[in-house]
């Protein structure tokens, strides 16, 4: 499941940076002679990479998510799993305050997740190419 939810917003969010390249640094990087990766990686990436980055961060979105999801329904079929099942079980037995201790896991992980990778990964991009968050 997580293979067909995770890298379409990645390819397309990518896909969309690189048409939204300006036509000035396509003509800089062709002036120069650069072809294939040597035009891709210094020109487009940098350009086009608070596109990848959103792309990124909606496809981490969607994994955690799908992920959650994917427990809910496969670790109860099977009598043991992870958060998911943890969520759905209490859920099954009434347990209401089980159940927000669980759901507040998943929002606590999945932020410091994205407060993690994310903020470090921002903070390389700004240190390497000066590009503003």
């Amino acid at each position: 499941m997580l293979i067909h939810s995770v890298p379409w917003p990645l390819a397309l969010n990518t896909y969309a940076g690189f048409r939204s390249v300006p036509e000035t640094l396509r003509m800089a990087g062709r002036n120069y002679g650069l072809r294939g990766v040597r035009y891709v990686v210094p020109i487009l990436v940098p350009a086009a990479l608070p596109a990848i980055l959103s792309g990124l961060k909606i496809g981490w979105a969607f994994a955690w998510r799908t992920l959650i999801a994917a427990e809910l329904v496969f670790g109860a079929s099977s009598g043991q799993g992870g958060l998911g099942w943890f969520i759905f079980q209490n859920r099954n037995e009434l347990y209401t305050d089980r159940v927000f201790a669980g759901l507040a896991t998943v929002i606590l992980i999945g932020l410091l997740v994205e407060r993690l990778a994310f903020t470090t990964l921002e903070r390389l991009t700004v240190r390497r190419w000066g590009m503003q968050h």
